[in-house]
């Protein structure tokens, strides 16, 4: 599976990914400045080992993490605030964690 291939939750149907991550950086660099904080946001189906993934990518950056469970377990909502120096690392993370089935970035 294309790493990828989950971020279409985000992009316009039939969209090509990397036209959005284009459109996402311009919007990224309007709105925000760098360096500075930033807020990823994703819901995960409630697995440990996918809870481990996502927490792997973000395991050297000195970010933090704030979890909850949905009201039936199924799923967990989780916010990593962390340092960043400019769009394209926002962007790098966003794609390795497309890699993990079943994840909703927000």
């Amino acid at each position: 599976m294309n790493r990828n291939d989950n971020i279409k939750i985000f992009a316009n149907k039939g969209e090509n990914p990397e036209d959005f991550y284009s459109r996402f950086k311009e919007q990224l660099d309007k709105e925000h400045t760098f360096p500075g904080n930033y807020m990823f946001k994703f819901i995960i189906p409630t697995e440990s080992k996918k809870v481990a993934q996502l927490h792997k990518i973000f395991d050297h950056s000195g970010a933090s993490f704030s979890m909850k469970e949905s009201k039936n377990g199924k799923y967990t909502s989780i916010t990593i605030t962390m340092y960043v120096t400019d769009s394209i690392s926002i962007i790098e993370y966003y794609k390795e964690a497309s890699s993990i089935e079943g994840i909703v970035m927000l």
